[in-house]
């Protein structure tokens, strides 16, 4: 028969067994208690398996609780609670490290994702600097716009450049060169 336990401390003072006897009897402070006694350490056993992702582990122990109150109120059979709570982490670990890499670095793309929510003075400012770039790119010389083009926005290599503008991979870098710093010019008296 499991004995209740009136006072917050002793929940701290019980053993795992008594603790999991009290969780199948209903007492939520008795989960609370084996929460708090085992969640740093499988935060940290967590991390150590995802590489030290922080989110993806808080998650994974996050799920491993809610899955452990619901097979211990499922649930007679005697356990280990402590190696029990690590495998469920380890398997739920797994799954993630299993899983394909569904997030995406926006960073990059961040100049051709719109933001339909952004400030519109914000916008407008961002359309002012993108139409004064092109402006300043039209009055670069054709080879010198063409070069850098290719190269920044193409990304087309050296050796491709030179043989589109009939250049050596020299002429092409010298073309790409001389265009950024005409373009730098513009901006700096602009």
């Amino acid at each position: 028969m499991t004995t209740i336990l009136l006072h917050p401390t002793a929940y701290r003072a019980a053993g795992d067994a008594q603790l999991v006897d009290l969780v199948r009897a209903g007492d939520d402070r008795a989960f609370a208690a084996i929460h708090d006694r085992y969640e740093p350490r499988l935060m940290a056993y967590a991390r150590q398996m995802l590489g030290g992702a922080h989110h993806d582990a808080e998650e994974v122990v996050q799920d491993a609780f809610v899955r452990a109150l619901g097979a211990l109120r499922a649930d007679e059979r005697e356990m280990a609670l402590k190696a029990w709570l690590y495998t469920i982490v380890r398997n739920r670990a797994l799954d993630v490290l299993r899983r394909p890499v569904r997030t995406t670095d926006l960073e990059p793309h961040s100049g051709v994702l719109r933001d339909g929510a952004g400030d519109p003075h914000e916008r407008a400012a961002r359309a002012e600097e993108l139409g004064a770039l092109v402006a300043d790119l039209k009055r670069l010389p054709e080879r010198q716009r063409t070069a850098l083009v290719l190269h920044e926005m193409g990304g087309a290599s050296h050796e491709a450049i030179a043989r589109e503008l009939h250049v050596s991979a020299g002429g092409s870098k010298a073309l790409v060169s001389r265009a950024r710093a005409g373009l730098a010019h513009a901006r700096a008296a602009a």
